[in-house]
């Protein structure tokens, strides 16, 4: 038995569905994509939207992700971003099936979601009071294995203004990736491209902007042209391997 969850992330949705961002109009490439996973992924156990899910911090932007979301009846789990407004993600809670929490356990796996926002800064940052609550899941015996869901990435990824842009204090999670071999996957986006790495007992890896792509190794943040958007497919099985596939959407 697994635990399938689907990852989305970045669609920096706008105050206008208008708008276009480094040639890419990113509410009709949100659409597409997740039109793609309502049809395509309907066995999955939950969403989780790991951050910029705005772009300008405006409420209209969350009325369309919600509206792009409207039809699907599995949890949905929202994560911060550093173009995000974390009052205006609150709100969303008040749908059914909309959260904003740290962690979720499915079977045997524990589910943790720090959120990186740093304010004012488009850096990443953890935070004490959720180090101490991930302590405390890591200790605890009834989940036997461990994925993390971050926004900002939590290591170098070799290109020089996003890694200017990566988790300030990351070395607080990778020592304890490094300390438990129960932490067996890390997932992230902000980087707008697929980076895979392994750390210890998990595998690291970026899931890509459901708008725009960045070329992999650029010094400047530079847009992929032939890059397509996409979304992440993760399954969590019970003995403790994680099987994961980027999922790309022309």
């Amino acid at each position: 038995m697994s635990t399938k969850i689907i990852q989305i992330t970045d669609l920096h949705l706008n105050k206008s569905k208008d708008v276009v961002s480094n040639g890419v109009n990113t509410h009709e490439s949100a659409n597409k994509v997740i039109e793609s996973i309502r049809i395509n992924e309907k066995d999955n156990d939950c969403l989780i939207l790991s951050g910029d899910l705005s772009n300008d911090y405006s409420i209209e932007s969350y009325n369309y992700l919600m509206q792009l979301l409207k039809d699907f009846e599995a949890p949905i789990y929202l994560m911060s971003g550093n173009h995000d407004s974390p009052s205006h993600l609150k709100a969303l809670t008040n749908n059914k099936n909309i959260f904003l929490k740290n962690f979720q356990c499915f079977n045997n796996w524990g589910v943790f979601m720090f959120n990186t926002k740093k304010e004012n800064s488009p850096n990443g940052l953890l935070k004490k009071e959720e180090l101490v609550y991930f302590d405390e899941v890591l200790l605890n015996t009834l989940y036997e294995y461990i994925i993390v869901f971050l926004h900002h990435h939590p290591v170098p990824i070799g290109s020089a203004s996003m890694d200017s842009m990566i988790i300030e204090n990351a070395e607080l999670l990778t020592d304890r990736i490094m300390k438990y071999d129960k932490i067996k996957a890390v997932s992230w986006g902000h980087i707008h491209n697929e980076f895979n790495l392994n750390m210890g007992s998990a595998k690291l890896f970026s899931t890509p902007s459901t708008c725009y792509q960045a070329k992999e190794k650029s010094k400047n943040f530079i847009i992929d042209p032939e890059a397509l958007p996409g979304y992440r497919r993760i399954f969590l099985n019970d003995d403790g391997s994680c099987d994961t596939e980027v999922i790309r959407v022309s």
